[in-house]
């Protein structure tokens, strides 16, 4: 493919995706095997002559469109599957993917999609894989937690979800993670207390990070006084604004992912 081709079939996925973003409802459900095909076609793009695929290809096209690509990549599978019972196709293009960009995201979705679809054998066979790839990735191991949820083996789903917790640290955004699914679902089967004590946990680093500020505050304040331009931010967690990446790194954006 010259560059004049490349830069046409650019132009065209950038107008194209930008197109679904607008559709909603029907018309959004009867665009997704046009959207299936559009995938393929994009990840057969991406593959150089050895038949590998270009993931810095992929990041530089993904940088220069206006539309977000790899939002729309991203979810793609969770479309098929939701609003399409696509979920053969759903797979194919997580697997597809996986080869490009955030392996772990892509795998630990396709367990997940697998679970949400009662495919049991195929679910566990895929869990079990990313927990042998993923070891250290606290996502695979809430996401492998999430799948067994969905599948209603609560027990292997608290043992899961216990496991990525202390795999984490107090107020980071993968502890959130593990809180978002694991708390409900302790209160849900009578385990308050638990719940109870987690979210305490949480509590006290909190209040112990804000008095840690306001009493540098107040030292900064009372040792060195300096001009509001020149004096040092509150160094809390930044907020991430709603376009951004979201930060569990699944590359969608946050208005998209965990900030629903």
């Amino acid at each position: 493919m010259d560059n004049t081709d490349r830069d046409k079939f650019i132009e065209e996925l950038d107008r194209k995706i930008k197109f679904y973003e607008g559709l909603q409802g029907d018309l959004y459900k009867e665009s997704l095997k046009e959207q299936f095909a559009l995938a393929k076609r994009f990840y057969g793009f991406l593959l150089k002559p050895d038949g590998s695929p270009d993931s810095e290809l992929f990041e530089d096209i993904a940088f220069s469109m206006d539309a977000d690509l790899m939002g729309w990549v991203v979810e793609m599978p969770f479309a098929l599957a939701d609003h399409a019972s696509m979920v053969d196709e759903a797979v194919e293009i997580g697997n597809l993917f996986a080869n490009v960009h955030s392996p772990e995201n892509f795998y630990g979705d396709m367990a997940a999609i697998l679970a949400e679809a009662g495919r049991r054998e195929e679910a566990f066979e895929s869990i079990s894989k990313n927990l042998e790839m993923f070891p250290a990735n606290a996502w695979i191991v809430i996401k492998a937690g999430h799948s067994y949820q969905e599948l209603q083996e609560l027990d292997k789903a608290i043992e899961l979800y216990k496991r990525a917790y202390d795999m984490t640290s107090p107020l980071s955004y993968d502890r959130g993670g593990v809180l978002q699914f694991l708390v409900p679902l302790l209160r849900e089967i009578g385990m308050d207390a638990e719940a109870d004590a987690m979210v305490g946990i949480e509590e006290k680093a909190e209040n112990a990070r804000e008095e840690k500020y306001k009493r540098y505050e107040e030292e900064e304040t009372t040792s060195s006084p300096v001009t509001k331009e020149r004096k040092p931010a509150t160094v809390k967690s930044k907020k991430t604004g709603r376009n951004e990446p979201c930060p569990c790194g699944s590359s969608k954006k946050y208005k998209k992912c965990c900030g629903k």
